[in-house]
This record gives C-alpha cells, sequence and structure tokens, in this order.
C-alpha cells in the first residue's frame, strides 16, 4: 500500500467516523414519542386545576410530579374542569401505551 493510498483511506475513515458521530448526535437529540401524560401542562390546564392545586395539594407546590400524583389521588375531590384535564391526559397516557 503505496503513502496515498494509506492517506485516502484515513481520510475516508475520517469521514465515516464524522458521519456516525453525527448519526448518533441527532438521534440523541430527536426525542421519542411523548405522551400527553409527560408534558408541561398547558396554560389552559393549568387554569382549569389551580385552584384544586390549592385547596388540595398546596404543600407539593413546586414539586409538578408530586402534584399531578395528588390530583390522581383525589380525583374525587377535584372541579369538574380538573378532574377533565387529569381524565383527558391519562386516557391519553393509556391509549399511546397501547401502541
Amino acid at each position: 500500500m503505496t503513502q496515498n493510498q494509506r492517506t485516502q483511506l484515513a481520510s475516508r475513515l475520517k469521514i465515516y467516523h464524522c458521519a456516525i458521530a453525527l448519526a448518533l448526535a441527532m438521534t440523541a437529540v430527536i426525542p421519542g414519542p411523548v405522551n400527553a401524560r409527560d408534558q408541561t401542562p398547558t396554560a389552559e390546564e393549568k387554569e382549569a386545576c389551580t385552584q384544586d392545586v390549592f385547596r388540595l395539594c398546596s404543600n407539593h407546590i413546586p414539586d409538578r410530579t408530586a402534584i399531578t400524583a395528588c390530583l390522581r389521588s383525589k380525583q374525587a375531590s377535584l372541579s369538574q374542569q380538573c378532574r377533565y384535564v387529569i381524565f383527558v391526559r391519562d386516557t391519553d397516557k393509556r391509549s399511546s401505551d397501547s401502541r
């Protein structure tokens, strides 16, 4: 193998390594499917549940995960609007899990 051939091979290997690194980086950046249950609540969802959070789960503020778990555990005491938000989020989670 000549020096020129070695140089060309090294250049190709460098390009291949860069291409593989780029592909791995892109895979890490592209998010997988996100469930409605796991997404940040919208302004409308927050508005629907704010009073319930203060009334029933204020000791969990500002932990969003704990607040959501608290609201789920007290579903019978929730306002109709907040109960609907929790139901829709849970339904979307179950339907996306079954796919």
